[in-house]
């Protein structure tokens, strides 16, 4: 198995749309590397994480469109994907409520790790039930 960065994937996922220079090489490297590895692929949460960032705050791109992303990165059938049922958990409350994915998956994490709540001073995430605002 091999594991792959978030910077191979979200040029592989956008197309290179956000880089310039020698991505459509290394474009056309990673579709090699999907055609030729037999052994799949390994994607932690950090990279999903970071995919969703650098779609939402690079690529300023709507929700909608980081969702299905996401969606597709969560379900390719060749990779392994850390803890892939949290992270659909989370993209569920993510498309539901405020707030950034990354607040979902935290949220998420700490409700399977028997939390009550999530502490929080973001108001967005505070809108979302897994989390009560922390009001100075």
């Amino acid at each position: 198995m091999i594991g792959l960065d978030t910077n191979v994937l979200i040029r592989w996922l956008v197309h290179d749309q956000l880089i310039g220079g020698l991505a459509e090489d290394q474009a056309e490297a990673l579709e090699s590397l999907f055609a030729h590895n037999v052994d799949g692929f390994f994607i932690n949460e950090i990279v999903v994480v970071e995919i969703a960032w650098v779609l939402k705050q690079r690529a300023r791109l709507p929700k909608a469109q980081i969702l299905d992303i996401l969606s597709i990165v969560l379900d390719l059938e060749n990779a392994v994907v850390q803890d892939r049922e949290v992270l659909h958990a989370a993209l569920k409350s993510y498309e539901n409520f405020a707030g950034d994915f990354s607040d979902h998956l935290i949220g998420e994490i700490n409700r399977r790790q028997g939390c009550s709540t999530t502490m929080t001073f973001d108001k967005a995430a505070a809108k979302s039930p897994q989390f009560t605002e922390l009001r100075s």
